[in-house]
């Protein structure tokens, strides 16, 4: 039965094709033409679904506080280093220093701290990276996982990435139903 649809369909689309040379649209001809019954495909709009999904703007939100926190601090320990730095220039100008020696020891510390700041910085920057990346991991395995659950009842043949079309009509997108199956899972999960 599924097959003789199928076949309709591509007939229908055919004649949608036919029909667009006479000016009439080739969706509503292959709508017409297959009694009302879509073709068995999908797709989602990854884009809106990451803005729907609630827990995927928590998360994304909790990396941008730990990110802005990180650099806050590392931006008051550049500051303070800075005054040191400052300092260190003002008594060289003034002959504060006793000897050549501890003001080349002073000069050489506060190097090793500018060095370790730019470490620190670096190191902190390939943290958030990673944590970046297992935050996008989690959630594309989260819309993965429920998608493949979702269309157990659906029974879509094919679910695409709405990015991956040139042109798909919006009788298509299953976006909105996603998000809120996720949202709702998640919810059940919070309880």
């Amino acid at each position: 039965m599924k097959k003789i649809l199928n076949a309709l369909c591509v007939v229908a689309l055919l004649a949608g094709l036919v029909a667009c040379a006479e000016n009439k649209s080739a969706e509503v001809a292959v709508a017409e033409n297959c009694s009302g019954h879509k073709l068995p495909i999908a797709y989602v709009d990854t884009d809106s679904l990451i803005v729907l999904y609630t827990y995927a703007q928590e998360q994304e939100q909790k990396l941008v506080d730990k990110i802005e926190n990180d650099r806050a601090n590392l931006n008051a320990r550049v500051a303070k280093l800075a005054k040191r730095q400052e300092d260190f220039q003002r008594k060289v100008q003034n002959n504060a220093f006793l000897s050549q020696s501890s003001a080349e020891q002073q000069y050489n510390e506060l190097m090793r701290e500018q060095e370790n700041l730019q470490q620190e910085a670096a190191r902190i920057d390939a943290e958030n990276l990673q944590a970046q990346q297992a935050m996008l991991q989690e959630i594309s395995d989260d819309i993965r996982s429920y998608i493949e659950e979702y269309n157990k009842t659906a029974g879509y043949e094919v679910i695409l990435q709405k990015a991956a079309t040139i042109y798909i009509s919006n009788a298509y997108d299953i976006t909105g139903e996603i998000a809120d199956g996720l949202n709702k899972k998640r919810a059940a999960k919070a309880e």
